[in-house]
């Protein structure tokens, strides 16, 4: 394993043995009984942020002690990708509903009950639900890794980031494992030696709460979904914060009238916290109850297709991953229509400038809709020239952890023809999975020490970051398997970065 003599381009370190200015060690490089040091501290360090019981199916056990070292440019390009990907989403979804031109509803047609909700938003006063604006909620975007020609220098290539979907349906998305990973390179040593962790965890925490008001009761919403960093987070919450929270299931929400109440009724559950003398508590026909005022949803769409309109309604002005982001943002289809857009969003609206354009045309995973002229056109030319799907995807429009997804070149041309046939309409049916296309990111594969019992590795890299309310708070962890797909949630291993400081 030898360290790329580009310096600008990612590679994997020896945290303990490295030093910025002097020399970068691989962990190869390391002697075997340094790594396991490293890897008894890190997990030392992991447990100590959060105990071993709420790290999801001993999830801490797959860090990697060895970082990534990215450099500026590859914290300019994220940053450049967010800022204009928070305003074209915003623009396009603050004005889904009253720009009869664009045919949003008809692009991207969501299920009925979930446009009845999102209407009915819209028609809110901001003292009821704020715009979109100002209550963008969690993002998580996810983005390969490709290697293009460096429009400074064509004689060179550069890694572009390419984002592939926003993971927005769950509130923490992987929050606390970044935070808990960089907190651990921290404590390896990192800024003695000259690094700096590439995301401030303090930052990253610190924007989780700004998500809701500590300061009240808080429930978590959930039913079929372990969750990954929803159990850090209870910990982290509840012990050293000093939230009240509370997991409730959708049986035991209930719905009190009250002619005071905004929406003219309570969103109230069981009464499940305690220690606040019971001061909260009620008895309606029989049960004692307490009041909702804030929820964090983890409910999959066919969960919430249960529950009655009313209830999605009261959970609507409550809940604090506002339910624009969930059937919005999360929905991968929202990525195609960025890329319609981009004109349009320069032009006609002036809300991007060329260059931000530009970057979100190269930033963004290339994807088709179903129903859209581009992917009747490039059906067109799968039947034309059988091999053409091959360096395309199949993805679900609303999965997460790499579920469902299907590659060109695994299935035979009449598997992909009857796959894309059902794409001819954009419509979508409850219950039934629904696809997009995307172009296969042709990734950088990279080499990495992840486990010893696996040594050295050659592998793709799933990188992420976080936002909320549309603030960038940095990268998150980088995910690594030798498949092409990879999940942490799976099994997949994952390690965080640091930049150099130039202080040696």
């Amino acid at each position: 394993m030898k360290a790329p003599s580009n310096t600008q381009s990612m590679h994997q370190i020896c945290l303990s043995k490295s030093r910025d200015g002097d020399a970068l060690v691989l962990p190869t490089e390391a002697d075997a009984h340094v790594r396991r040091q490293e890897k008894l501290l890190a997990e030392s360090s992991l447990e100590i942020s959060c105990p071993r019981g709420a790290w999801p199916k001993d999830s801490h056990l797959s860090f990697s002690p060895h970082p990534m070292i990215v450099t500026e440019r590859h914290n300019a390009s994220v940053q450049a990708i967010h800022d204009a990907l928070v305003l074209a989403v915003t623009h396009i979804i603050e004005r889904w509903w009253t720009d009869r031109g664009a045919k949003f509803p008809q692009r991207m047609p969501l299920e009925p009950q979930e446009e009845a909700l999102l209407q009915w938003m819209d028609t809110l006063d901001s003292d009821t639900l704020p715009p979109y604006r100002e209550r963008r909620g969690s993002w998580r975007p996810d983005f390969l890794v490709e290697k293009v020609t460096d429009p400074m220098n064509p004689s060179l290539t550069v890694e572009q980031f390419r984002v592939c979907e926003i993971n927005a349906r769950f509130c923490c998305n992987g929050l606390l494992h970044a935070a808990h990973g960089q907190q651990a390179l921290s404590d390896l040593g990192a800024e003695e030696k000259g690094f700096a962790g590439a995301t401030d965890p303090s930052h990253l925490l610190n924007g989780l709460f700004t998500l809701f008001d500590p300061t009240r009761p808080l429930h978590l919403l959930k039913s079929q979904e372990a969750g990954i960093d929803i159990p850090m987070f209870a910990h982290y919450a509840e012990h050293l914060k000093g939230v009240r929270l509370a997991f409730i299931r959708p049986e035991d929400l209930r719905l009190i009238p009250d002619e005071k109440a905004k929406l003219g009724h309570r969103l109230c559950c069981t009464a499940k916290i305690p220690g606040n003398n019971n001061t909260e508590w009620f008895v309606y026909n029989g049960e004692t109850l307490e009041e909702i005022h804030q929820v964090g949803l983890e409910l999959y769409q066919h969960e919430l297709r249960g529950l009655s309109p009313e209830i999605m309604r009261a959970l609507a002005v409550r809940c604090f991953n506002d339910m624009r982001t969930i059937f919005f943002v999360h929905d991968k289809r929202l990525l195609g229509i960025i890329h319609q857009e981009l004109d349009d969003l320069v032009h006609k609206h002036s809300v991007l400038t060329a260059t931000q354009a530009e970057v979100l045309r190269q930033g963004i995973t290339p994807t088709m809709l179903a129903g859209s002229p581009e992917l009747d056109a490039f059906a067109k030319q799968c039947r034309a020239i059988p091999t053409y799907k091959d360096g395309f995807v199949l993805k679900p429009i609303r999965s997460a952890k790499g579920a469902g997804i299907l590659f060109g070149d695994e299935l035979t041309p009449e598997e992909w023809e009857a796959k894309l046939g059902h794409l001819r309409d954009a419509s979508i049916v409850p219950g039934q999975v629904e696809y997009i296309v995307q172009r296969q990111i042709r990734q950088i594969k990279y080499d990495v020490f992840m486990r010893e019992r696996e040594g050295l590795q050659s592998n793709f890299l799933i990188g992420t970051y976080h936002a909320i309310h549309g603030e960038n708070l940095g990268l998150g962890v980088w995910r690594s398997g030798p498949g092409r797909i990879c999940a942490i949630s799976h099994g997949g291993a994952w390690m965080c970065s640091v930049m150099p400081t130039g202080l040696f």
